[in-house]
């Protein structure tokens, strides 16, 4: 069987998860014997490569990055464009390929693969790692599943970003961003209309109930790709904790401020990391001037991250919004490192709560009391996370590619 990834951004270029999780499953794949080619416009690297047995096609593309940890804004992927441009080398790749599946794995490549395999077709999938089909700012979820209306968009969304994401926001730049929410909004509209009679597979139960409480009837529930050890690496744990992802309030990172802002009743010789970049880092600078256990990392590569993981007592993963998934916490469980995490989205799905650390509520006084609580407990949840190795590698990595594969075949039938 050859299956054809289409995506808008790959590695070399994987500043986040679904990078990353979309080579893991191509990875896993080739190794079952599937044919995986990946079709990406080409950001500044090779037009043809090959990683890993996988073919990747390269197409032009009108923007090149010098920082391979940063992509593109949304609006380069949303406009007409992109659209046109990116159909028009789908449609060039699929038919030289001649895939028996495809699979879409970047949102904003969804319209165009659809456009191109109205030609083609060909068996297609999609897999969405976010809420952009449902809403593009995405704060209406922390409130519910439904999606925001247009007053509630331009009247609490709007005001909440320019409120509390944009560092100076003069006229003009709150003018340019109400122009953007609009257009925002528009391509939401167009991404919901071309997704909503697709196969569509989502991370968690939780993804799951948002899109169907939103209108989304072909919707299943696979989780996360990704590449696990045959084993736990034996590392010495500090004493520390980790943060990684968006510097954002929806992160929780506001939370871990207000947490970090007084003192702790366990060890004052603990340090925390915080990786990432993001309009709440000014915050954290600051705070590095009282707190000098808080260490502002910025960004890191993959490899690196993973590695430092393995090394501290606990990862914290305090987020507000709905977690698709919460794929830090799982690369920390990952690294034999138990997790602290909010109960939001998906993440009560991946951290089992007093099993592999604990789940609190999205408030800095739970935080604070889930942190101290973890610290005293740690060894319980790393002894968990062992016994139980190969049960999370087995759900994690082996189910996930077995369960692609079938509905690969149901697909096709």
């Amino acid at each position: 069987m050859k299956v054809a990834f289409i995506i808008e951004s790959f590695l070399p270029f994987a500043p986040g998860g679904s990078e990353w999780s979309t080579f893991y499953l191509a990875n896993d794949l080739s190794q079952k014997k599937i044919n995986v080619v990946v079709v990406t416009p080409n950001l500044g690297s090779k037009n043809r490569e090959t990683i890993k047995s996988i073919k990747i096609l390269r197409f032009p593309f009108y923007l090149k990055l010098k920082d391979r940890n940063k992509l593109p804004g949304n609006f380069a992927y949303t406009n007409p464009l992109w659209i046109l441009w990116a159909s028009i080398f789908y449609f060039i790749y699929l038919m030289k390929e001649k895939p028996d599946v495809i699979h879409v794995h970047g949102k904003y490549s969804l319209i165009p693969a659809k456009i191109a395999n109205l030609f083609i077709r060909k068996p297609l999938v999609v897999t969405i790692r976010d809420y952009q089909l449902i809403c593009n700012y995405g704060f209406c979820l922390y409130r519910g599943n439904k999606a925001c209306n247009i007053f509630e968009y331009f009247s609490h969304d709007l005001t909440y970003y320019l409120k509390n994401y944009l560092k100076f926001p003069n006229p003009l730049i709150i003018f340019l961003n109400v122009l953007y929410a609009l257009w925002g909004r528009i391509a939401r509209n167009l991404m919901k209309i071309f997704g909503m009679n697709v196969n569509i597979v989502v991370l968690s139960q939780k993804q799951k109930e948002i899109f169907l409480a939103n209108g989304f009837k072909k919707v299943t529930v696979i989780g996360n790709s990704f590449s696990f050890a045959k084993r736990l690496p034996k590392v010495k744990k500090q004493n520390a904790l980790l943060f990684a992802g968006r510097l954002t309030i929806g992160k929780g990172v506001g939370l871990l401020i207000e947490t970090l802002s007084k003192p702790l009743k366990f060890f004052p010789d603990y340090k925390f990391y915080f990786v990432g970049e993001g309009p709440l880092k000014d915050n954290l600078i600051k705070l590095n001037k009282t707190n000098k256990n808080v260490h502002i990392l910025g960004q890191i590569s993959h490899e690196n991250l993973l590695r430092l993981m393995s090394k501290v007592k606990l990862v914290l993963v305090p987020s507000l919004w709905p977690e698709p998934f919460g794929r830090v916490a799982l690369e920390a469980i990952s690294q034999g490192t138990p997790v602290v995490a909010t109960r939001s989205g998906g993440l009560p799905e991946i951290v089992s709560d007093g099993k592999y650390g604990l789940s609190v509520d999205a408030t800095a006084s739970a935080v604070r009391k889930g942190i101290e609580k973890a610290i005293g407990e740690s060894e319980k949840y790393r002894k968990n996370i062992k016994n139980d190795f190969g049960k999370i590698r087995r759900r994690f990595q082996k189910d996930i590619v077995n369960s692609y594969l079938n509905l690969y075949q149901k697909l096709k039938k």
